[in-house]
Order: C-alpha cells, then sequence, then structure tokens
C-alpha cells in the first residue's frame, strides 16, 4: 500500500490518495482549491481507476471538493461516510461553505459507514472506528497490518485535537474517542490537518491524550 498526500491549502483538510488494489481518496478539501488537488492527483495515478472516495466527516474543509473530485474519477468512485454524516452531506447545507464563500455540494453517499465496518483500501483491510467529539459522524480508519490510521479530525500530530466548540462536538465524547484511539497500536498517523506521521504515530497519540485530559 502506498500513500500519497496532498497538504491541505488554507483551510482545506489534508487529502489522502492511497493505492492498491482498491484506490483510494479520503477527504476531498473545501473546492476551493480542487484544481491544485486534481493535478497532484494526476501525478501519480490515472484519477479514473480511483474507485472509492471516503469522508472523515460532514464538514466543509473535507468533504466541500467532493463532487468536483468525483466528477475527475469520472463518475467511477463510489461515495463513503458515516450515517449521521451522510444525511448532512446530502442535504448539502454549511454554514461554514457560505462564510467562506464557497458552495457546499449536495452529494449522493453510496455507503453509509458505522463502527466496525471494514473497507480494503489500496491493499489492505481497514476498520471503521465511529470517533465523536469533534461531530458525531467522525470517524478513524485503522489497518492492524500496517498499524495506520487515517485519524480525520479526532487526533492531529504533535498532541493536538480537533475542535469541540462547534455544533455538534462534545469535549467528553473527544475525550473518550482519543482514550480509544491512543490504546491502538499505530505505526503512521495520517490526519485531517497538520502534518503526516511516519514511524512514530503512538508518541504522538498519546500526547494528544495527555493534553486532552488536562482540559476536564
Amino acid at each position: 500500500m502506498k500513500v500519497y498526500y496532498i497538504y491541505g491549502v488554507e483551510y482545506d483538510s489534508n487529502v489522502y490518495l492511497i493505492l492498491g488494489k482498491n484506490p483510494t481518496i479520503i477527504d476531498c478539501g473545501t473546492g476551493l482549491h480542487s484544481q491544485y488537488v486534481t493535478d497532484k492527483i494526476k501525478e501519480f495515478i490515472n484519477p479514473e481507476i480511483v474507485n472509492q472516495i471516503i469522508l472523515t466527516h460532514e464538514h466543509y474543509d473535507h468533504c466541500g471538493g467532493v463532487r468536483e473530485i468525483y466528477n475527475f474519477t469520472n463518475g467511477n468512485a463510489r461515495i463513503f461516510a458515516h450515517t449521521y454524516a451522510s444525511n448532512k452531506i446530502e442535504k448539502g447545507d454549511s454554514y461554514f461553505a457560505r462564510m467562506l464563500g464557497g458552495e457546499m455540494p449536495k452529494m449522493h453517499v453510496d455507503i453509509k459507514l458505522e463502527e466496525d465496518d471494514n473497507i480494503l483500501i489500496g491493499d489492505e483491510n481497514f476498520t471503521v472506528l465511529n470517533t465523536p467529539g469533534h461531530t458525531p459522524g467522525c470517524i478513524c480508519l485503522y489497518s492492524k497490518y500496517s498499524k495506520t490510521i487515517f485519524s480525520g479530525d479526532t487526533v492531529f500530530s504533535y498532541g493536538s485535537f480537533g475542535r469541540y466548540d462547534l455544533p455538534g462536538g462534545d469535549v467528553n465524547k473527544l475525550k473518550q474517542s482519543i482514550e480509544r484511539i491512543a490504546k491502538l497500536d499505530v505505526i503512521n498517523l495520517y490526519p485531517g490537518h497538520e502534518s503526516v506521521v511516519e514511524g512514530d504515530g503512538k508518541k504522538h497519540l498519546l500526547k494528544t491524550l495527555e493534553n486532552v485530559r488536562q482540559l476536564i
């Protein structure tokens, strides 16, 4: 499994392209910089062979660009998101989008994910972990094989974590989610924002756990 990452520009989330048997894109940014994102993807793969786009949650900075990237795959990719997030994405309403001068697309979600679902990403099976706290629909994706986690806005590198003061946020649930993730054996950490960690992800998770516990 090969992971390429496109760091977010301004408010955009990071975008991940995972190559292998089941080529996958995780998160899509706001859509305000989709040309940059699609140009980067073309450097690594023919976009028409991307099979799936997974959205870690419903916020505009992660899924505002989903329609452009879906069209970039020539409509070949299926869209995945947690059931709670899917309901928001399909309505296409976002105050954050309007605030930034963007527009949240109404997008059909093909596969609505739940806790403990399994997805083949690249060449590895990943388990869906529902990790509320930033939003009720947040998910992380974890592979026991490579000890890799795509953590969305639940956990970032260097001890930071997602906001809990937005609609649907809950600091107590976020703490519980981070406690859960910190128990995992993690080598590679691919967060929704900030820098990627390859090699010592567990250390970053434990630092995040220490920091969130200081809030409560």
